[in-house]
């Protein structure tokens, strides 16, 4: 069962940021119990080989499922890596409903988009199969985390073919002039992502936020949102080690 499904029956999914360019690490990951891993080529290292490696990577583990963050809203993007295997596309920066449309259409095959046939390596074992249930089973999210994604809100989560908004905190409290940048706690801002979380439910869509930790994580479930990704795969390295040097310093 993958991270969508579940999310479709109503569960509540936990995924991370993979952010290094390691075959290895995406595979730790994918140990760790995550329901899905977002393979982050906004802000990462992952550049296009890499990700398909990374991809093959997670599914010999099968206990995650891989999203990828892409760079852009582009066609070519999101192609690319549904191509290679990607079980779901989140896109940054999407501003109001024309990108929101966009976005759908590079991810669906005809007649619901414009996705070019191709499926490389997602449709290894089985391309037909594969084919006749992407538009169904492939999970595609817009982020909210502009001045104008969060003024239009209302007509992105309306978009058809669109299943999740998913809230880039940092970015978006920015565009709102009062940054948050880990556990969010001016009213106003955490009002505005119940508000999108509602607003995500009363559309049919899925609700989603990056989190700084387990404890935002929490308070998000409790907010309305139905999955998060916590931290990154270069965060969880930095305080593991961190703890370690200072546990060896302890006398």
């Amino acid at each position: 069962m993958t991270a969508f499904d579940r999310l479709r029956d109503g569960d509540f999914a936990i995924g991370t940021m993979i952010m290094t360019d390691s075959m290895l690490t995406a595979e730790v990951a994918a140990r760790s119990g995550f329901d899905f891993l977002c393979l982050d080529r906004q802000h990462g290292l992952i550049d296009d080989a890499t990700l398909w490696q990374q991809m093959a990577a997670i599914g010999r583990i099968g206990k995650a499922c891989p999203w990828v963050r892409v760079p852009w809203n582009t066609m070519a993007d999101a192609m690319r890596a549904l191509d290679g295997g990607a079980a779901g596309i989140i896109a940054p920066m999407v501003g109001n409903r024309q990108e929101a449309e966009a976005l759908v259409r590079a991810c669906r095959y005809p007649p619901m988009g414009e996705r070019s046939w191709g499926p490389v390596r997602a449709g290894m074992d089985d391309g037909v199969g594969y084919t006749k249930a992407a538009n169904d089973t492939l999970f595609v999210a817009a982020m909210i985390e502009t001045k104008d994604g969060y003024e239009n809100l209302e007509e992105i989560a309306a978009t058809p073919g669109l299943d999740a908004l998913f809230v880039g905190p940092n970015d978006l409290s920015l565009a709102m002039g009062n940054w948050q940048p880990a556990m969010p706690t001016d009213k106003d801002f955490i009002a505005a992502l119940t508000r999108i979380a509602d607003i995500a439910k009363a559309n049919g869509k899925l609700a989603g936020i990056h989190c700084s930790d387990a404890a935002m994580a929490r308070a998000c479930r409790a907010w309305g949102f139905r999955f998060v990704t916590i931290a990154a795969d270069i965060a969880f390295l930095g305080q593991a080690a961190a703890a370690c040097v200072q546990a060896a310093q302890e006398k």
